[in-house]
């Protein structure tokens, strides 16, 4: 299986929350240690295994409703909120596409049952993850 070395918009999403770490007071930081260690090694360009991208997707999707809390986007109070650094860190909207594709392509059974997963939490409302 090649490496999987983040893009340059993965990479540049994750240095952007790295700075934000860096010029935001303690009290407005977000990430845990695991979330560095994600951010610097996305934003360094360094390699992951397939099972980060598994993590990664499953960041996503646990973290999928912080994009509707407010300080999200750009001019809004509060921006960037603690849920904006931490989905930045895992590489944004660019990391999140560039782990599905990867997914596809070299997991794909895991990744449709993954799928299904979250058809079947949609349709009764069940939800174990």
């Amino acid at each position: 299986m090649p490496p999987f070395r983040p893009t340059r918009p993965v990479r540049r999403e994750a240095q952007k929350a790295l700075d934000w770490r860096a010029e935001l007071p303690k009290s407005r930081r977000a990430m845990t240690a695991v979330g560095v260690r994600r951010a610097v090694q996305l934003s360094k360009g360094q390699p992951v295994s397939l099972e980060t991208i598994r993590r990664m997707l499953s960041f996503f999707d646990r973290h999928e409703v912080d994009k509707e809390a407010e300080g999200f986007r750009p001019g809004e109070k509060g921006y960037p909120s603690k849920g904006r650094q931490a989905w930045a860190g895992w590489g944004g909207d660019a990391g999140r596409a560039w782990a599905r594709r990867i997914a596809r392509e070299y997991d794909r059974e895991w990744y449709l049952a993954k799928l299904a997963r979250k058809t079947e939490e949609r349709t009764t409302g069940d939800s174990n993850e």
